[in-house]
């Protein structure tokens, strides 16, 4: 049962790994407002979700908990970072 537990925690963290980079792209490369909204939406979910899976985690014990953790923390750093603006090229 343990291997079970640190095998869902460990592929959680892999598909919020995934899932959270591709929402912080989606919300930071991209530009359009509605594709930020998404990305940020969706981030707001991930983050959640990797919450439940830290919760199940430290109630099993499991010791996969430290990772996820700091995945979660990274992921919250990389979609607050603030970015310069790019600059405006001129079309000569």
């Amino acid at each position: 049962m343990s291997i079970l537990v640190e095998l869902l925690v460990l592929i959680a963290t892999f598909v919020g790994l995934l899932l959270g980079s591709f929402c912080i792209y989606w919300a930071r490369v991209r530009p359009c407002p509605r594709r930020e909204r998404w990305g940020c939406r969706l981030f707001i979910a991930t983050l959640l979700g990797l919450g439940a899976v830290a919760l199940f985690a430290a109630f099993m014990h499991a010791d996969g908990l430290a990772p996820l953790g700091l995945l979660s923390g990274l992921l919250t750093v990389g979609m607050l970072w603030e970015s310069p603006a790019p600059a405006l090229q001129d079309k000569h």
